[in-house]
Formats: structure tokens, sequence, C-alpha cells
């Protein structure tokens, strides 16, 4: 983990424009040498195999994209690997080979 200098945190205060709120699960990343960009996407039914059954394909709908400095990259994993240490130690390992049944067609 790296190491951060302790300083009082800056306060966190409501943006008078709200908050955007989405949920993904669907992540994609690139970088540069400058910044870290996630776009972030949710699966969804695919216009081009909508019906359910074995020629059912979903795809990935963009939901945003965010940019991070390396920085705040670094902090942010940081944090998660504490948040996902925390959650595994609670309640066992997060699978991540999840697989879903044959259809029913």
């Amino acid at each position: 983990m790296s190491e951060i200098e302790k300083t009082d945190p800056l306060p966190w205060i409501k943006s008078p424009k709200g908050v955007l709120e989405i949920y993904t699960n669907q992540v994609h990343a690139t970088w540069t040498k400058d910044d870290v960009r996630v776009r972030l996407a949710q699966i969804v039914d695919n216009p081009d195999f909508p019906n359910p059954g074995s020629t059912f394909k979903g795809a990935n709908e963009e939901r945003a994209a965010v940019t991070f400095s390396w920085r705040a990259a670094k902090l942010l994993r940081d944090q998660l690997t504490r948040l996902i240490d925390a959650y595994e130690s609670a309640n066992g390992e997060i699978n991540l080979g999840v697989k879903l049944p044959p259809s029913m067609d």
C-alpha cells in the first residue's frame, strides 16, 4: 500500500447540481502517461440478438467514463483493496468465475 502522509481530510460537500448515480457491472480501463480513464457499462439486451434462448447475446451499454490522475487512481486502488479485503473477510472470497445456467429454450 502507498504511504500517505496523515493530514486532516478535506470535508465532502454536496454539489448544488446533485450527484450522478449509475450502476455498472462492466469496466474498461485505458491510460496515458498523465492519467487513467475508466469506462463504465451495464450488460443489457443486444438489439441484434434480443430474444431469450441459445442465440441471445448481451451487449455492454456505456453509462459513464471517469478520468483519474495517477495519484487518484492509486488512492482509489488502496481504498478498494481495503474494502474488498473487509468484505471477503466477512463473506468469503468473491467468485469471479460465475457461470449462467443454460437457456430454457
